[in-house]
């Protein structure tokens, strides 16, 4: 079975949508989402995987929600675009490292911070002058922040999720996706971390 966190409501129909698709039974926590215009998928096969849709985070580790805890451990972690917007990164990857078994994996792609051009890790976009964009980024960040939902495009995440203990390894990139002004705005970091196994 699967389980989504999401703290943001608006992101449901969608989330609902493309799991449907893609051959899963959503159902609601109810403890979490209150909300009465989203509803269980009507299951029509005894073949479709489970989907649990969750509202929270993983920030507090007080806060998680219970579904979420009751499901742990979990081989898997993935995060799309989280860390940018979680309060606070740090616990939110304390947490995800918690919550996986020993020899998990944390797959994630998140917004950063842009790196200088001659970073090591950085994949494509070794002509783009990283420092000049990084200050772009400083600039409108809190505008971004407010029209991005709480995104931080400023975040050092992929050096973050490295230094978070509890990793036997962690690897990851930097790349621009795409090739409008936007995307010199939201460079990514992605990659994969594995918890130490026991």
């Amino acid at each position: 079975s699967y389980t989504a966190l999401e703290p943001n409501p608006f992101m449901y129909g969608g989330l609902q949508k493309n799991a449907e698709a893609n051959g899963f039974r959503v159902k609601f926590d109810r403890n979490t989402i209150a909300d009465d215009t989203v509803h269980d998928t009507a299951v029509t096969s005894d073949g479709l995987i489970p989907f649990d849709i969750v509202r929270g985070t993983l920030d507090d580790p007080g806060q998680i929600p219970q579904l979420v805890l009751d499901n742990a451990p979990y081989d898997t972690v993935i995060t799309s675009f989280s860390l940018c917007t979680a309060k606070d990164p740090e616990a939110s990857l304390k947490n995800i490292v918690r919550l996986l078994k020993p020899g998990g994996a944390y797959i994630f792609i998140e917004h950063i911070r842009h790196p200088p051009p001659n970073d090591p890790l950085l994949v494509d976009g070794h002509d783009i002058d990283g420092v000049f964009w990084s200050r772009m980024q400083s600039l409108f960040n809190p505008l971004w922040n407010i029209l991005g939902h709480g995104c931080h495009i400023i975040r050092e995440t992929g050096k973050t999720i490295e230094q978070t203990p509890g990793w036997e390894s962690v690897d990851y990139r930097y790349a621009r996706i795409g090739g409008d002004i936007l995307s010199y705005f939201v460079p990514m970091a992605f990659g994969k971390a594995v918890k130490a196994s026991d």
